[in-house]
């Protein structure tokens, strides 16, 4: 009996591998990672997934690569390989598609902006233009490259993201220049360069070129910095910037004169090995929310990796695979004013909704309050969290400073100590040391006096006696 039993367990196995997990099998996970000693911590499920968006009409997506989220909560899709903008309701419904339709023959578009009026400005990477569409896809305008001596002669204008900043410039990623995004204005005028990366330092190169040959030498000028993957907008108008290839800083905040103003020498993301060899991460894209929350999308492993406006690691989902929750190669990601992700794959042609939890809107709106200096509302959700998962080393982190600000130090220490936050403990424990001299310093004099009169008293006692003996014994 117990023979045919687990006869008949293995061959059910054997089944379900031959059929394959169906959609929605694997269960989706989340977690951080500790900030002391930097590994994984389970949390409860961040997000779930809701829609899943493929079925377009006739021609599904092809190698879409980009994705906007307007005012209103309509979605605009590059779809590259069929070289046309798609436009959707937050269902999915088709509300428009533009291109040869409308007389405006695009080339493998890659970007997508769309400004309060519903105006389209498409990164046409192949026809090397930005083209402006009305909100019903006619040809308005068009942006070729401009003339400056500052970009090189024979480079082709390539673009493929596309923005307009508070100031109404133009800022385009050109996937052929190096020295960050072009600034262009509405008359097709050069504005010059924002957020140029640098080569990075290293000690191997310096080395190099002290011992290289003069043509060695020459191709070492030739070194180019990193370069930016996309760009993105919060409501304040900052731009964020993905910049691969680099192991740190590879999440910008950029102010008006393009300098990063967010958590500097810092490693986002992960290092994967999934692939065999030990990889970087590789972000694609960034979505901001209206708290300021940060989602970056990594082509590498597959995952979101969620930052407060901070930098501090609020949580990871995501990964590869087949199932819902999981992509194939994720392109770009969007965000709305519910607070829901939508995350564009390439390879699997479609876009899956991704909406909070409670516990992650609880986090979201915690860490808004806090860095909008409201400390004391901030603990009331922060508390909610620890309600859900009191193991949440950020949560923890959160109170103590609430408590912190409050000048509440010894629970403040108790917190930071449960956050494993040695130096918010240092802080901590020094004001609540400061403090405790302040309120007791009557005190503290009167003991020391006291102190100091007993071992005066002992030290005249020891040398009357040392006296005493030196003149019994006769010297």
């Amino acid at each position: 009996m117990l023979r045919r039993a687990s006869a008949c367990f293995f061959c059910l196995v054997f089944l379900l591998l031959l059929v394959g997990e169906p959609v929605g099998a694997m269960p989706q996970i989340s977690y951080t990672r500790d900030p002391l000693h930097d590994y994984r911590v389970p949390i409860p499920l961040a997000y779930t997934v809701g829609e899943v968006i493929m079925n377009i009409g006739q021609k599904p997506f092809n190698k879409a690569s980009d994705l906007f989220i307007d005012s209103k909560g309509l979605l605009y899709v590059a779809d590259t390989g069929n070289n046309r903008i798609v436009k959707l309701d937050p269902n999915g419904r088709v509300l428009g598609i533009f291109g040869e339709e409308q007389g405006v023959k695009l080339n493998g578009p890659e970007g997508i902006f769309v400004d309060e009026l519903g105006d389209m400005f498409v990164a046409d990477t192949g026809n090397g233009k930005i083209i402006h569409l009305d909100p019903k896809g006619a040809k308005i305008e068009e942006f070729v490259r401009p003339k400056t001596s500052l970009m090189k002669g024979n480079a082709n204008f390539s673009p493929s993201k596309v923005l307009i900043d508070k100031r109404g410039y133009l800022n385009v990623l050109d996937r052929n220049d190096p020295n960050g995004f072009i600034m262009i204005d509405a008359n097709n005028q050069f504005r010059g360069y924002i957020a140029a990366n640098h080569v990075p330092f290293s000690w191997q190169q310096l080395l190099i070129r002290l011992l290289a040959t003069p043509e060695q030498k020459e191709q070492l000028s030739k070194a180019v910095p990193p370069q930016h993957a996309n760009l993105t907008m919060d409501e304040e108008g900052y731009l964020y910037s993905p910049t691969v290839l680099i192991d740190k800083d590879q999440i910008k905040k950029l102010n008006a004169l393009g300098i990063n103003i967010f958590k500097k020498d810092t490693f986002y993301g992960e290092k994967s090995i999934e692939s065999g060899s030990l990889a970087l991460p590789y972000f694609v894209d960034i979505a901001v929310d209206q708290y300021g929350i940060i989602n970056a999308l990594d082509a590498t492993t597959r995952k979101i990796y969620q930052y407060d406006q901070e930098g501090n690691l609020l949580a990871v989902f995501g990964g590869h695979g087949s199932v819902k929750g999981t992509f194939e190669y994720p392109s770009s990601i969007g965000v709305d004013r519910q607070g829901r992700l939508f995350v564009l794959d390439r390879d699997r042609n479609n876009i899956q909704v991704f909406e909070s939890t409670r516990f992650s809107e609880l986090i979201h709106q915690a860490s808004a309050l806090y860095f909008n200096g409201r400390y004391e509302e901030a603990l009331k959700p922060w508390y909610e969290v620890l309600q859900i998962d009191e193991n949440y080393p950020l949560a923890h982190r959160g109170v103590a400073k609430a408590l912190y600000k409050q000048e509440r130090w010894q629970e403040s220490m108790a917190e930071f100590k449960l956050a494993g936050d040695q130096e918010g403990y240092s802080d901590a424990f020094g004001q609540y040391r400061r403090q405790y001299m302040k309120n007791h310093f009557g005190w503290i004099l009167l003991i020391l006096a006291l102190l100091l009169y007993v071992l005066y008293f002992i030290f005249k006692r020891l040398r009357g006696l040392a006296q005493m003996i030196v003149r019994r014994l006769g010297y």
